[in-house]
């Protein structure tokens, strides 16, 4: 079977990296696993192998015959859902099987990254640690801590719910099939208590001082979308929580982020 260009399908075959892989995911959740797009199931027969039981969901309609196969192979283990895992409720299907946590695991297709790490982050599902294979130009923007010249807004964002870690440095293309141009990186989201601030406010104003980056924060956030303060406003207000309003979003630490975002005053 010919994996998909439509879907962006790289076929992960090697074996140490699917054992890798299964050693950090099985690290969590009492083998309780949500598998995002298990493809031809190498991975999934890996974990199936090792006892956990996983919940896939698929959107190749081609490869099902494939993974009703190897729920036979393993009953009781494996229950594979149709359909896209950027629109489903990860919630509901996790909660139809009475599951209070689970750990999230998948080999993403490039493009769809960055909107499945933004569900991850909106939706109400108990996860305890994903562990995600990403291209890794992306893996380093996203590992890099707030306060440093990489740092980037979903980097950020994630660190609302969790720690953001490296998993595998480097899979060499050949590692897939077909193989593609570049390095990819597994990374591990390790959760933790969400941070002490509202999440509404805490993404407007990553979002708003990372729109345009090259800018000052001052400059920033007041051109962003519903700014309650204008630019000389801003100033003020960023000088008062000792933040410099000549920064760029890159260089906020962490803390800093929260600091900002617990006291800005009602958006428009």
């Amino acid at each position: 079977m010919a994996p998909s260009h439509q879907w962006g399908q790289n076929f992960l075959v090697d074996s140490s990296t699917l054992q890798a892989i299964a050693d950090l995911v099985l690290q969590g959740c009492q083998g309780r696993v949500l598998e995002i797009g298990p493809g031809l199931g190498a991975l999934t027969r890996t974990l199936l192998e090792r006892g956990a039981t996983v919940l896939a969901v698929e959107l190749d309609g081609r490869v099902l015959p494939v993974l009703d196969a190897l729920g036979e192979e393993f009953p009781g283990q494996l229950e594979v859902t149709y359909g896209d895992a950027l629109t489903l409720s990860w919630t509901e299907l996790v909660g139809a099987h009475g599951w209070q946590g689970v750990s999230v695991v998948g080999n993403l297709p490039y493009y769809i990254t960055a909107p499945l790490l933004g569900k991850l982050l909106e939706e109400p599902l108990a996860w305890d640690r994903a562990v995600l294979m990403v291209q890794r130009e992306v893996a380093e923007r996203l590992v890099t801590d707030p306060g440093r010249r990489a740092s980037s807004t979903l980097g950020v964002l994630l660190r609302y719910r969790a720690d953001v870690i490296w998993g595998i440095d480097r899979v060499p293309p050949e590692h897939f099939i077909p193989a593609p141009e570049i390095f990819s990186s597994v990374i591990q989201l390790i959760a933790h208590p969400p941070l002490p601030v509202s999440w509404d406010a805490f993404r407007w104003v990553v979002r708003a001082g990372f729109q345009h980056r090259r800018k000052t924060l001052r400059q920033a956030l007041a051109q962003a979308a519903g700014s309650p303060l204008s630019k000389n406003e801003w100033q003020h207000f960023l000088e008062a929580l000792d933040i410099s309003s000549m920064a760029r979003a890159e260089a906020l630490t962490l803390d800093q982020w929260v600091r900002l975002a617990s006291a800005i005053p009602h958006r428009k």
